[in-house]
């Protein structure tokens, strides 16, 4: 009797180690594209941080630049001169220029590091999608497997069955 229950048994312990190794193959997925899911994240509140800074960047520039320009009008006026024409107004001008050239340069930094960031998120929902078909793949592999171990185990015990008798 030991012989014909021993393909069952042989079938079982099977189709368990492969359930197991499935649902660890399944976890594993999911812990990954947790993980990449929490690194999108990051990555786009990096990117808000950095649209943040580039703002206060322009902003302090500007601050700057009325500053510098303050500066000139009271030198001037302190001279005896008006800012209106003049080597005074090309002073300003020359300020407001090269203030507003270091404004550009401030967003188009501010704009590639938020690219940056911005790829680096569209980069880690790739790999939270991979992840999710890995598990989803792992489970139907794994289903399969389950069902071709019972199969075997039945063909087995039906080949012992007919020698028996």
């Amino acid at each position: 009797m030991c012989g014909p229950a021993l393909p069952i048994f042989a079938a079982g312990l099977a189709v368990a180690g492969q359930g197991i190794s499935t649902i660890s193959a399944i976890h594993q997925a999911q812990y990954q594209r947790d993980v990449a899911l929490r690194q999108a994240d990051l990555q786009r509140s990096a990117g808000r941080d950095a649209q943040a800074e580039t703002n206060r960047a322009i902003q302090d520039q500007y601050r700057q630049m009325a500053a510098d320009e303050g500066r000139q009008r009271v030198a001037a006026a302190a001279g005896g001169v008006g800012v209106e024409f003049g080597t005074a107004a090309e002073a300003v001008d020359s300020t407001r220029l090269n203030g507003s050239a270091r404004v550009a340069d401030i967003a188009m930094q501010g704009a590639g590091a938020v690219r940056q960031t911005e790829a680096g998120a569209a980069f880690a929902m790739g790999r939270a999608s991979a992840a999710s078909a890995q598990g989803q793949t792992a489970l139907m592999s794994g289903l399969v497997d389950m069902g071709q171990s019972v199969l075997s185990g039945v063909r087995q015990y039906g080949a012992v069955r007919a020698r028996i008798g």
